[in-house]
């Protein structure tokens, strides 16, 4: 095993730097000592704090405005969905009111058609369909809420 190649020779100059001193090599800086260090510890403390109090200024004369915390967002987001939900619930009420009116003032033909499109449903009713299909091979006549009398087949 050769020693020679794990030796590291370094010197420190009177600014603190430490460079590296192989020979055969250009110097280069591989760091700073302890005090050094201490000492841009010290000055990037006072520049933090400058900074901050310059941040606060610009807040406080309304050139900027701080970020909005996670709460505030929340809120704000809540208030803009009750929001959005009342318009949705103020256009189905206006949406069910029309419908109601359409049904009760629309033309007789075409009100009672408009009514059970709207709301989904065919001109036959469901039951009408499924009684239909339960193995009378004799067709039902369509009972229509407007007659008054009723026939059976």
């Amino acid at each position: 095993m050769d020693y020679g190649q794990n030796i590291f020779t370094a010197m420190i100059d009177e600014t603190g730097t430490i460079w590296e001193a192989s020979t055969g090599r250009k110097r280069q800086s591989v760091g700073i000592d302890a005090q050094k260090e201490q000492e841009y510890i010290a000055q990037i403390a006072e520049m933090q704090e400058r900074l901050d109090q310059y941040y606060a200024k610009l807040v406080d004369l309304g050139i900027i405005s701080p970020p909005k915390s996670a709460e505030q967002i929340a809120q704000e987001q809540a208030a803009q969905q009750a929001e959005i939900n009342a318009k949705l619930l103020e256009a189905i009420g206006n949406l069910q009111t029309e419908l109601g009116e359409l049904r009760k003032n629309g033309d007789a033909g075409n009100g009672a058609a408009i009514g059970r499109k709207s709301i989904g449903q065919d001109s036959e009713s469901d039951w009408e369909k499924s009684a239909a299909s339960k193995g009378s091979n004799k067709p039902r006549k369509k009972i229509d809420p407007g007659d008054s009398e009723q026939s059976d087949s």
